[in-house]
């Protein structure tokens, strides 16, 4: 059988290969692969992730468009004018836009930090499968999955 696994890179994943070996798994029968998250090969061939400082511009140009057609509005209104109030609310719509971008552009940073996983491939016999999986489990795997090997 062979029993395949993925990780965090983490303490849990060096306890499981401990006691894979304590189990009886011999060394040879592991195989532990660290996961690349980008290639440098492929890097160069995607479009590169926009910043997110030109998105906060960006979107603090469309707050500030938006808000200085209604300043501008107003401003025949009240007393400085429409030219004064649109840009004054024109460097208000901006601030706000870039300000909210920037606060939810960091909390998102800090949610989607993304380690590398590791995948772990065990060969063992079938009564030792059962055994295997539930090591995998108890040291918090990620995924694990199950296939025959061909000769056993």
């Amino acid at each position: 059988m062979i029993v395949i696994a993925t990780f965090q890179h983490s303490i849990e994943l060096e306890y499981a290969l401990s006691k894979l070996e304590s189990i009886g798994i011999a060394r040879e029968r592991l195989l532990v692969v660290c996961m690349d998250q980008t290639s440098k090969q492929y890097q160069s061939d995607q479009p590169q992730k926009e910043s997110s400082h030109s998105k906060g511009i960006e979107i603090g140009m469309a707050c500030a468009t938006a808000f200085s057609v209604i300043g501008t509005s107003l401003g025949f209104i009240w007393t400085w004018g429409p030219i004064i109030w649109g840009i004054i609310s024109a460097f208000i719509g901006f601030s706000l836009g870039f300000g909210i971008n920037a606060l939810f552009s960091k909390k998102n940073k800090r949610q989607s930090k993304h380690t590398a996983e590791v995948t772990v491939i065990v060969q063992c016999q079938t009564i030792q499968a059962d055994e295997v999986q539930q090591v995998m489990w108890t040291n918090r795997a990620l995924t694990v999955g199950l296939a025959r090997a061909s000769a056993e």
